[in-house]
Order: C-alpha cells, then sequence, then structure tokens
C-alpha cells in the first residue's frame, strides 16, 4: 500500500511538500518509462508536455543511467489555466503577517504563483515569523470540535507516515467544505480561523496550472502510466487515499448532515480528494518525527530548489508567541523570489513524480 510511497526526509531540517513546479529542466516521464505513451499526444487536455532539452538521468526502467537530453517541462492545457485572484493571495499575506517584506505575485522560477522579498535581505537574518496559530497543526486536527477524537484515533491507528496525512486530510476537507458553505450561504459568519488560506488552495485539475495523479482518471493512469515506473507507485497511492478517503466522506457527510449543511456526496468526495493532493504537496516537516507536520500559509508559496535562499524552523517571535521563523539562508537581493529545499534527493524520479508532479533535476 502507501507505505511503498515512503516519504523520505532529512534529520533535523525542513523538508516540504508543495505543489509547485521548479522553473528548471524536469524530467520527461514518457523518456524515462515512467509513462507509456507521449504525454504531449495523449494528453491534449491534462496539462503538460515536456519539450527536449541536456540533463543526464537514471529513473527508467532499468533505473540505469541513460543517454543525457535536455528537457524543459511547459503547459498545454485546453481551455485556460485557472489563476486565482490576486486579492486572495494579498488577503491571506495582510493576515497572516502584517507588515511583511513579502509578496506573492507571478512566479519567475516556476509556474503559478511564487513568493519573493521586497528589500534586500543579509544571510543569517530573519524574513518574517508566521504564528503557529495561523498554521494548520496535528494539534488543531485533534482539537476539532466535532471530529477531533475520531481523527485522533485515524492518526493513532495507522501507520507512521498514513496516520498524520489521512488525518490532516480529513480536517482540511472539513475546513474547506465550511468555506463552502459560507460562500453559498453569503454568510461570512461560517467561515473558519483557516478562511484566507482555504481560498488560495488548488482545488481541481489546472487551477494554478496544477495537476496530480489524484485528480486523474482511472483511464488516464492505465493509458499513459501502466508499463512505466510510475504504474505501480500511483496504483498504490491512488488505492490507499480511496480507501481513507471513504472513511472520511462517511465522517463528513454525518457531520454536515448534523449542521444541516446541504452539501452533495460528489461534493464530499471533492473535497476530500482536494484535501489529499494539498496535504501530500503542500505540508511541511519541522524538526524530526510525524509530530511535526503541519501546513503553514504562505511560506508554502516558496518554490523548490536544491539551492534555496530561505530556510524555516520552529521557534518563538519576538513576542514570546510560537512561530515558524523563516531566516535567509544566503544573502537575497531586492525583489528575489525565495525558495526552499522542499524535497529529499533520495526520492527515485518515479516517486517523485507521482507525488509531486515532476521530476526534479539531479
Amino acid at each position: 500500500m502507501w507505505s511503498s510511497l515512503r516519504i523520505i526526509r532529512w534529520p533535523s531540517t525542513i523538508i516540504c511538500i508543495l505543489y509547485l513546479f521548479p522553473n528548471a529542466e524536469a524530467f520527461n516521464p514518457s523518456i524515462f518509462g515512467l509513462m507509456r505513451k507521449n504525454p504531449r499526444r495523449d494528453r491534449q487536455d491534462a496539462g503538460f508536455y515536456f519539450q527536449s532539452s541536456s540533463i543526464t538521468h537514471k529513473y527508467g526502467r532499468s533505473n540505469e543511467m541513460s543517454t543525457t537530453s535536455t528537457l524543459l517541462m511547459y503547459f498545454d492545457f485546453a481551455d485556460d489555466p485557472i489563476l486565482i485572484e490576486q486579492n486572495k493571495y494579498d488577503n491571506l499575506l495582510t493576515n497572516t503577517i502584517p507588515s511583511t517584506m513579502l509578496q506573492i505575485a507571478r512566479s519567475t522560477v516556476g509556474h503559478g504563483h511564487g513568493l519573493y522579498c521586497r528589500s534586500s535581505v543579509s544571510a543569517g537574518s530573519t524574513i518574517c515569523t508566521i504564528p503557529l496559530e495561523k498554521c494548520i497543526t496535528l494539534e488543531d486536527v485533534r482539537s476539532h470540535p466535532e471530529l477531533g477524537r475520531v481523527l485522533g484515533i485515524m492518526q493513532d491507528d495507522l501507520e507512521e507516515e498514513e496516520g498524520p496525512t489521512a488525518s490532516m486530510a480529513a480536517y482540511l476537507a472539513s475546513e474547506m467544505l465550511r468555506e463552502q458553505c459560507a460562500e453559498w450561504e453569503e454568510d461570512p459568519s461560517l467561515s473558519g480561523p483557516h478562511a484566507d488560506y482555504i481560498n488560495i488552495l488548488p482545488t481541481g485539475r489546472a487551477v494554478s496550472q496544477q495537476d496530480h495523479v489524484l485528480w486523474w482518471s482511472d483511464e488516464d493512469v492505465e493509458r499513459l502510466f501502466e508499463g512505466g515506473a510510475a504504474y505501480e507507485k500511483a496504483l498504490a497511492l491512488r488505492e490507499w487515499v480511496k480507501a481513507e478517503g471513504e472513511i472520511i466522506e462517511g465522517m463528513l457527510v454525518s457531520n454536515l448532515a448534523e449542521k444541516q449543511m446541504g452539501l452533495s456526496v460528489s461534493q464530499v468526495r471533492g473535497a476530500v480528494t482536494n484535501a489529499f493532493v494539498n496535504v501530500l504537496n503542500r505540508s511541511l516537516y519541522l524538526g524530526d518525527g510525524e509530530e511535526n507536520m503541519l501546513l503553514v500559509p504562505v511560506l508554502d508559496m516558496a518554490a523548490h530548489s536544491i539551492e534555496p535562499n530561505i530556510k524555516a524552523n520552529l521557534g518563538r517571535n519576538e513576542m514570546g508567541i510560537p512561530a515558524v521563523i523563516v531566516t535567509a539562508a544566503r544573502d537575497v537581493s531586492e525583489s528575489e523570489e525565495l525558495t526552499l529545499n522542499c524535497y529529499s534527493t533520495l526520492f527515485e524520479g518515479h516517486e517523485f513524480y507521482v507525488m509531486y508532479g515532476f521530476i526534479d533535476s539531479p
């Protein structure tokens, strides 16, 4: 099951699972045997294709080094990608980090939006602090007024990595549905404490130029992955999410019925899938152990880089309040886009692709 997709993290460092495509060169899954067919030909509506460019790669079906080629990633959505409104990003910044030197704008490092520093910062200096109360933590999950007890049991009963991921996804799905109700009822009082963050999260394919195998149809997976290195990983992840998702859907449908909120089962199912995608791709691990898994608004807009210009740790701000402390890993120039070392290089290429939608350059 999902344990075969084990997430590898460096001890005592931040590893975040973001869903931001790197600007850099990325591997073509069809060339490496990750996909069976040419994605440009077979997925005109799916969102991406790859064009040759000069990276030495391994990750073919034999996992041996093969010839050198260069690959650049491009998007080719049949319809225009759905871009989240800039004012939603501005609201998130204003309500998360007042008087910030940060800015969220279209990325120059990757696709979609990225995080920028408005002024120059010297290495080791603090760029911002994000109060822990603005983040979504496993303590929030266990403290959910209606679902906390059962989500705590879920977190404890599943395996080490599966429990936090599933329980966090359940919590996030409940908050997503809460914001849907608040919007449809035009009643801000129904909104929760994380409304600004929920409003910038992708909710389906092409939103912010993003895609994920959990949003694909079974036919897409069979047509594009069968026979490739990513096939078994994709099936394992989808089967695990389906199994846990059905349990979560039952919890949420019952909870919504008690609140007399008129959402359909299909809307609940969609929210659960969206929640899993966002948890898999945006979760940060600050420190050792799964108990340090959390979602950090604003910071998770930073793009991935193997040579990052920022780093983050848990600590306390100037007022002594628990917070995520973001510091410059090197000198940062004015208007430079901020990057984190988001992923462990120990991941195999096909695991990278299934979990995050791209394969990073070695």
